[in-house]
């Protein structure tokens, strides 16, 4: 196994979040088992090590278990504002 550096190791959770983002803004095309699905790929296609490298997909979880959409929504966005480019994010 290879060691990152701190740079790779940031590089990886910013696509990791990245990918998260594209996959929740593309949810109506795709169903809630499918996402997850993508997303646990590109992790394990990253050789990924630590103990939250699933983090995105609880969040990615919360949503489509929550009943309220709009608050579940807020949640994701609130909790991703900080790991991605808020460039990438179209608020509505």
């Amino acid at each position: 196994m290879k060691k990152f550096t701190e740079q790779e190791r940031t590089y990886y959770r910013q696509l990791i979040w990245d990918n998260a983002l594209d996959l929740f803004e593309k949810k109506n095309g795709l169903t809630h088992n499918l996402i997850i699905k993508s997303q646990r790929r590109f992790i394990n296609k990253l050789n990924v090590l630590g103990k939250n490298k699933y983090k995105s997909i609880d969040v990615l979880n919360n949503y489509f278990k929550n009943p309220d959409k709009y608050l579940a929504e807020q949640i994701f966005y609130t909790t991703i504002k900080k790991k991605v480019n808020l460039n990438k994010i179209c608020f509505e």
